[in-house]
């Protein structure tokens, strides 16, 4: 009698290392879209802080660009009535304004009934720089600071005079003189800036 020849059942379903290795693999693809993922999103935000530091950064110097090429060579009257500099530096102090000086060439779009002159100052408070404006050139109220630029950790000023000298500090006899030009280096998260603005060249 011939023996009928066994055939092996078909198996269903996966073993256990099958399994297990399945699990490996998926967790390993979620592990690396995790990462991809997070590699996309903190590209985006560095690339965001960085473009949000150069419109910071460019504002900064257009503004200060056309402040101090239109900077005029006249003395003012503080809120007491008395006379000081057409431009001058102080330090010490979170009040204390590294560059205060009056500028022309101010526009009135609106027609209002006040000159083309302005009163401006530059401070650096608390890691800001900031740009102030007066209402009027001679005394009057001032206006809520523009921040410029934020997280400044130093800023070094330099002024060149008439002689073609350069010093860090600007000291004048004469109420009107004002310097050639000012150089500005600061410090931000690690990285040292340096910008050169001419003086009153809009007027020259």
């Amino acid at each position: 009698m011939e023996k009928l020849a066994t055939m092996p059942g078909n198996r269903n379903g996966f073993t256990l290392v099958e399994m297990m290795v399945a699990l490996f693999i998926f967790a390993m693809l979620s592990v690396a879209g995790v990462i991809m993922l997070r590699t996309a999103v903190d590209g985006d935000e560095i690339t965001a802080k960085n473009l949000g530091q150069m419109a910071e950064m460019q504002r900064f110097v257009s503004l200060m660009e056309a402040d101090l090429s239109q900077a005029l060579p006249r003395a003012s009257r503080d809120e007491s009535g008395d006379r000081v500099a057409a431009f001058s530096s102080e330090t010490g102090g979170p009040e204390a304004a590294f560059l205060k000086f009056t500028r022309g060439g101010q526009s009135n779009i609106n027609g209002e009934a006040r000159s083309n002159l302005e009163r401006v100052e530059y401070r650096l408070t608390d890691g800001n720089l900031e740009r102030w404006r007066y209402r009027m050139t001679d005394g009057g109220s001032i206006d809520q600071p523009a921040v410029l630029i934020s997280n400044i950790d130093s800023l070094e000023l330099r002024f060149r005079d008439k002689r073609g000298l350069w010093s860090s500090r600007w000291e004048t006899e004469r109420l009107a003189d004002m310097p050639r030009a000012v150089e500005i280096e600061f410090e931000q998260a690690g990285r040292r800036y340096r910008h050169l603005f001419l003086v009153g060249t809009g007027y020259l």
